[in-house]
């Protein structure tokens, strides 16, 4: 579905790439090793971030062939993510980056606008692919939570690794959908690929916009927009 924030009662959100991305430090090391500028300051977090999405289009492309639970995937990801960066080709192959490192770097604007969106009442979940810590990484980085407490509640932390489906497959959005108790046709998934956020929440009747904060799927006719902000804007 398209996007129509008219009829948005409800948003679930994905987690990684969105409020978490790879821990860079570890990736900005070996940048260094092989000679290559590490960016520093404010750039910092732009050129990761930046790589990430760069490394999100690559693996577009593929559609449904980009399946997360694949090492090849990830393989891919990492050289993607380093090309974007810089590092030579010859080393692409040695550089890695999301199969060893934690997803625990938070991106701090895309959570203060989920507090933003809380403060209208707008009923939330989150969907993630992930390995069975989505709750706990929710409440690490100040994101929400499921009970009452000092952090936004939401109706559902999903995680792929506790249910037992993964995105692209839409019955990982069940959960949500039935915590929420609003027709899928009338929530909005927010994600950061095609081949996982995308898919799932089209086939799972939702609407959807992809986070493209560098505008990599310019040719993709799905709705995207830069940050959490712009969506929170589009629905208040």
């Amino acid at each position: 579905m398209t996007f129509h924030p008219d009829l948005v009662e409800a948003v679930v959100f994905d987690l990684g790439g969105v409020f978490i991305y790879p821990d860079p430090h570890p990736a900005a090391e070996r940048m260094a090793a092989t000679g290559v500028p590490v960016p520093s300051g404010d750039d910092f977090d732009q050129r990761f971030r930046r790589a990430h999405h760069a490394a999100v289009h690559h693996l577009s492309q593929d559609g449904e062939d980009a399946a997360e639970h694949r090492p090849e995937f990830w393989r891919r990801y990492d050289r993607a993510y380093g090309a974007d960066l810089g590092v030579p080709d010859e080393q692409l192959d040695d550089f890695d980056v999301a199969i060893r490192v934690g997803w625990d770097w938070p991106h701090e604007p895309n959570i203060a606008a989920l507090h933003r969106l809380a403060t209208t009442g707008m009923p939330m979940a989150i969907v993630s692919n992930n390995d069975g810590s989505a709750p706990e990484q929710c409440r690490t980085h100040g994101i929400c939570q499921v009970l009452e407490g000092p952090l936004p509640v939401v109706a559902a932390i999903i995680d792929s690794a506790l249910v037992g489906a993964r995105k692209p497959d839409p019955t990982i959005m069940a959960p949500a959908l039935y915590a929420l108790g609003i027709p899928a046709e009338r929530v909005l998934y927010v994600g950061d690929t095609v081949q996982a956020d995308v898919l799932a929440a089209t086939r799972a009747g939702m609407q959807v916009v992809q986070l493209d904060p560098f505008d990599h799927h310019a040719a993709f006719d799905h709705a995207r927009m830069n940050d959490v902000d712009e969506i929170v804007d589009a629905l208040t």
